[in-house]
């Protein structure tokens, strides 16, 4: 089949979470014998120099079959005879919920949720990963209950990580790292890592974030100098807190994982986290780095279940630091890092994205719903919301 693979992310040496899932099923779907374009973001570039083409204006009547997240569609791929495949895998509705009102978040809201009608009377099957956004898209799906749910949750690479590591700018050589792995988002919850590391006292242990800008964004979700305040708010000073300015490409991303003892992705509650597949959780997968969690969302239950590192109930200060010293001992390490080996297979690309390999020439053409009663309700959600009206 041709299939179109879709983003509004940046593609590219350099890339963030939604941009490598598009890039990861397109270069799944070319192995397997597919003709694979991905349509990204201005200014994106082919990371490897192999694999599907990569370009910025779709070629909508090429497809035999489009890909993408429901929220960067445009009215045009709505339209055509192409199987429409959903990727369901972020909460973007969630995630604005959980944000500081503002007139931004407030207009992609609005252009987010005015998106769903047209999803439920035109997709022809939804990826997703794990019951709760099973839940979820079965009330957007409630009146086609033969749309096909597909489990494709996030991947790992093919290849197990080169074993060279690298020097942290600030962190001495003989101190352990706690990687706070993406962006200091309003639903994640560094305050509480940061407390529980003040909890350590003088331990020899940094919790390194980044403050770089996405590749797509001007603006970092934390400054370098809002980092600094919030660690000085818990008494904790350099080299105990540690910014890391840039933004590391993505292969390279193994040197800095090689130098963590932990990757910590922590979360306030909430139905972000209920939804949520923690996608920065899986570089720790590939790795073999243990983790450390908020209790909520399908990684959490999956580490917890597998051994995978340590899981505390979200804001537990107490818990957190106790989990991380625990998970910083060397029996600890030993016994996590053994489970991550284990059960790295399970969680290459190829094998995660295998339930849309196999469907995909299968998936028939569900009866779907008239598009123009569609287009009038997500009209009419516009301008509910240009009105002030509640999501």
């Amino acid at each position: 089949m041709r299939v179109l693979v879709l983003t509004d992310d940046r593609v590219g040496p350099v890339m963030a979470g939604s941009a490598l899932r598009a890039w990861e099923l397109a270069r799944v779907l070319l192995s397997n014998g597919h003709d694979v374009v991905l349509a990204a973001a201005n200014g994106s570039l082919h990371p490897e120099g192999h694999g599907p083409k990569v370009v910025e204006s779709p070629p909508w009547r090429w497809a035999d079959a489009l890909v993408a997240p429901p929220w960067c569609l445009p009215p045009r791929a709505f339209v055509g005879n192409h199987l429409l495949v959903i990727d369901g895998i972020n909460p973007l509705l969630e995630e604005l919920a959980a944000s500081p009102e503002s007139p931004i978040v407030r207009r992609r809201r609005r252009t987010a949720a005015a998106r769903l009608p047209l999803v439920a009377a035109r997709a022809d099957a939804v990826l997703l990963a794990g019951d709760e956004q099973s839940e979820w898209w079965s009330r957007v799906f409630r009146d086609r209950p033969d749309v096909p749910f597909l489990h494709v949750p996030f991947g790992i690479a093919e290849a197990n990580p080169p074993t060279e590591s690298c020097a942290i700018d600030g962190v001495p050589d003989d101190w352990s790292v706690v990687l706070w792995w993406g962006g200091v988002w309003p639903w994640l919850d560094l305050e509480t890592l940061l407390a529980a590391r003040s909890r350590l006292g003088s331990a020899r242990v940094s919790i390194v974030v980044p403050t770089a800008a996405r590749p797509t964004g001007d603006i970092s979700p934390i400054s370098a100098n809002e980092l600094s305040s919030a660690a000085a708010r818990h008494g904790l000073r350099p080299p105990e807190v540690v910014a890391l300015e840039h933004w590391i490409p993505y292969a390279e991303r193994h040197r800095i994982l090689n130098r963590s003892s932990l990757v910590a992705v922590l979360h306030h509650p909430g139905r972000e986290a209920d939804l949520s597949f923690r996608t920065r959780a899986l570089d720790g997968v590939w790795a073999g780095v243990p983790l450390l969690l908020s209790e909520g969302g399908v990684v959490a239950e999956i580490a917890r279940q597998e051994g995978w590192g340590g899981v505390a109930p979200p804001g537990s200060i107490d818990l957190a630091a106790a989990a991380m010293d625990l998970l910083l001992t060397e029996r600890m390490q030993a016994r996590c890092r053994a489970s991550l080996a284990k059960q790295r297979d399970d969680w290459r690309w190829s094998v995660v994205a295998r339930p849309l390999v196999e469907a995909l020439p299968l998936i028939p053409a569900t009866a779907r719903g008239g598009l123009a009663r569609a287009a009038l309700r997500a009209a009419s959600v516009l301008a509910r919301r240009s009105h002030g009206g509640a999501w």
